[in-house]
């Protein structure tokens, strides 16, 4: 039985079974490592003893689990423990696991190197459509009278300048005309110029005083002219209305410019620059200009969405362009010289920091320590850790990541301590240390496991799902009467469901159920611990349902819908951490995890 454990594709099978058991603070790279193929597993029956230590046993299923008799059990899943060697005779000593070919291909292992590309940055925002305020123009009265003539009747007529708006009866403009023919019979030029000005300013337009001028015959009502080319988009009076002195009349808009008003996110504003040429993509007009440029950027930055307001002057002569339309907006930044660049997601993060998965060739791979730059286009720029040439993995690299962290701590693990709680005490009061929050991660694990399978369209290994089934149940015996138990059985329930769907619609409902399941774990349980590990909480907003993944824009597994982002609440003051002092390594729970 033991050696049968070690065999068949083992290697494999412990990559997927020891994601969540990297904890906290995890070392990085280890000073040694196994392998991921099942031979390099293997030990004789007879046992091993570490060259520097004493003879040690642990469960081919849950390797966390360290013990020195050598007739024991796993608490766990119940089977026989086996030797336990920290580095078997045919693994690498340089910090690195070894795959074997066909693993390679099963979990779908893809590489890119390292190289020097031009890093052009773009800075993508969305926006709608308004009008231009420098070309509204407003017609309002300056004295009292009634309307009469008037040429437009609704707001959307089109007016060109020098068009006849309306006519306006007036008794105080009768008598200013009177007095200003006065003045030109006598004239005295200072009191023409002051009568003169005197029309102007009760409203009287200068071709009308010029026709005074020249007729000599006052003009009862006056006529009142366009003064630039324009929509009606607002029609204040009708016709025979009175008016008094600043009653508006119409206003006058232009569409031959408008503009844009984007919402930029307040981390990106230092980018955007005055004059800075933008690309515009309308899905209401197609044939729109596609080009605009930055006219003003807001001093002000909204609370609530932490974005701020840049306006983008765009030609509308062609009068395709309605306000309150949407805009796609890419700003083209200036084309940065060549730089060191990875896909971004080679990319690995956690608490100690940006690494990548190199590989060494001949089916090796060991972790890198990288310091990354700015990222754009699909590429991260690298300051530092890697030379030109070198390959990352750019696929399958959590599980190499995995593997690589777990056998650092694997030794200073131990077993879990009992629970003593009540069906009272809070989630976040559970005593629940390192080992208990990685197992419980196996759950949450899963989660990220069927997000990912409905997102790149495969279907789940129910072989995968297995592990988190059992410890499930051994979580169940150990937290007996507390809050954790039914959160517990409900996410076995949909894991087994699972099982059975594998994929597509039936996989997004258990996904939903899981999820469900889940949710006063992740934010009533340990959510300061999710929020470390860099993931993200969405909600679907129509359904309602939840879903987790590993930074990035929201991937919505069930379908187009638009989906918020669930904020993480700080509930970790009653979560209890495990000191190295028990020769316990915190190791942070597949930190990046995939499958």
């Amino acid at each position: 039985m033991k050696q049968a454990a070690f065999h068949g594709g083992l290697g494999l099978f412990l990559a997927l079974v020891v994601l969540g058991y990297l904890a906290y603070d995890r070392g990085f790279i280890p000073d040694s490592v196994l392998a991921l193929t099942g031979a390099d597993h293997a030990v004789e029956a007879g046992g091993a003893v570490a060259a520097d230590g004493p003879l040690r046993f642990t469960c081919p299923m849950h390797p966390h689990y360290i013990a020195t008799d050598p007739d024991g059990t796993c608490p766990i899943c119940g089977m026989d423990l086996v030797p336990f060697q920290g580095e078997s005779a045919g693994a690498p000593s340089d910090g690195a696991v070894s795959v074997a070919p066909e693993m390679i291909q099963t979990m779908g292992v893809r590489t890119a190197p390292a190289e020097h590309a031009p890093f052009v940055r773009s800075v993508r925002a969305f926006g709608n459509v308004d009008t231009d305020e420098r070309l509204e123009t407003v017609s309002a009265s300056r004295l009292e009278g009634w309307i009469e003539d008037l040429s437009v009747r609704a707001e959307g007529d089109s007016v060109r300048a020098g068009t006849l708006l309306y006519r306006v009866y007036s008794p105080e403009l009768i008598a200013a005309q009177k007095d200003y023919l006065a003045s030109l019979q006598i004239g005295n030029d200072n009191r023409i110029a002051a009568v003169r000005q005197r029309l102007r300013s009760v409203g009287m337009q200068p071709a009308a005083i010029e026709r005074l001028t020249e007729t000599r015959e006052v003009v009862e009502r006056v006529p009142v002219y366009a003064e630039a080319t324009g929509t009606v988009s607002r029609l204040d009076v009708r016709e025979g209305d009175y008016v008094k002195p600043g009653t508006p009349v119409l206003r006058l808009q232009s569409y031959t410019d408008v503009w844009v008003i984007a919402s930029i996110p307040e981390a990106e504003l230092s980018l955007i620059k005055g004059g800075l040429a933008v690309s515009l993509s309308f899905p209401s007009a197609p044939q729109a200009p596609a080009e605009g440029r930055v006219d003003y950027i807001y001093p002000t930055i909204d609370p609530h969405t932490r974005t701020a307001d840049v306006r983008i002057l765009v030609d509308n002569s062609s009068g395709r362009l309605r306000p309150g339309a949407y805009a796609d907006i890419r700003f083209q930044l200036d084309t940065d010289e060549a730089r060191l660049s990875v896909p971004s997601e080679a990319i690995l993060r956690d608490s100690r920091g940006a690494h990548v998965i190199v590989s060494l060739g001949g089916g090796r791979f060991a972790g890198r320590s990288v310091e990354t730059g700015q990222s754009a286009n699909g590429r991260t720029a690298i300051l530092a850790g890697l030379a030109e040439g070198e390959e990352v993995v750019t696929s399958g690299q959590f599980m190499l990541d995995s593997e690589v962290s777990l056998r650092g701590g694997l030794a200073r693990l131990e077993a879990p301590p009992p629970i003593l709680a009540g069906p009272d005490t809070p989630l976040s009061e559970l005593s629940v240390d390192a080992t208990t929050l990685a197992e419980i991660d196996h759950l949450v694990d899963m989660a990220l496991y069927f997000h990912e399978a409905l997102i790149d369209d495969y279907r789940i290994d129910p072989y995968f799902v297995d592990p988190a089934l059992q410890i499930g149940d051994s979580l169940t015996a150990r937290f007996g009467n507390t809050r954790l138990v039914p959160i517990i059985e409900n996410a076995q329930a949909a894991l087994r469901s699972a099982k059975e769907s594998m994929a597509g619609q039936p996989l997004a409902g258990d996904l939903a159920s899981l999820m469900a399941a889940l949710e006063n774990w992740l934010l009533d349980g340990a959510p300061a611990h999710y929020n470390t590990l860099g993931l993200l909480l969405y909600l679907e907003d129509e359904t309602g349902r939840l879903w987790l993944q590993l930074g990035g824009p929201p991937a919505n597994p069930y379908g187009a819908n638009p989906a918020t982002i669930v904020e993480w609440p700080d509930l970790m003051a009653g979560m209890e951490e495990v000191a190295a002092s028990t020769e316990r390594a915190a190791v942070n729970p597949h930190a990046g995890h995939r499958h």
